[in-house]
């Protein structure tokens, strides 16, 4: 069992998506739970100041949005591309291989290029990008 995203944005086990996640957090000057600080709420994530809900919508979606159902609206996937294409070289120099879902998609920044690109397609499309 694992989480498939619509529009060939993701498919791969909740930990692998949690796991894109903690790396887009990472690259946005954040933490993702568990956090290395422990000061931190281990239930929420952070993220650096210069993103915002209001700066960066699709971001935000991204990182507060349900691992395991639901969808993401159009605009926000169009904002989310956005976002994460501002992110990617960032994410280069960071980029590992990974582990599971992630390995076998060539590693984090190919797997948010996958991303970005179900986005683009669904946001063309006027469709949402559905979790399932």
């Amino acid at each position: 069992m694992g989480l498939d995203l619509s529009h060939n944005a993701f498919s791969g086990s909740y930990r692998s998506f949690n796991s894109l996640r903690s790396f887009v957090c990472e690259a946005a000057g954040g933490s993702w739970p568990p956090h290395s600080d422990k000061k931190l709420d281990p239930k929420l994530w952070y993220i650096d100041d210069a993103f915002s809900k209001d700066t960066h919508p699709g971001l935000w979606e991204f990182l507060s949005h349900s691992d395991s159902m639901g969808e993401i609206s159009p605009l926000l996937c169009a904002s989310l591309a956005k976002d994460l294409e501002e992110l990617l070289p960032t994410m280069v120099k960071m980029d590992s291989i990974g582990l599971g879902h992630i390995a076998r998609n060539g590693g984090y920044v190919a797997t948010v290029n996958k991303l970005i690109i179900g986005c683009k397609a669904a946001a063309a499309m006027g469709e949402p990008l559905h979790f399932k």
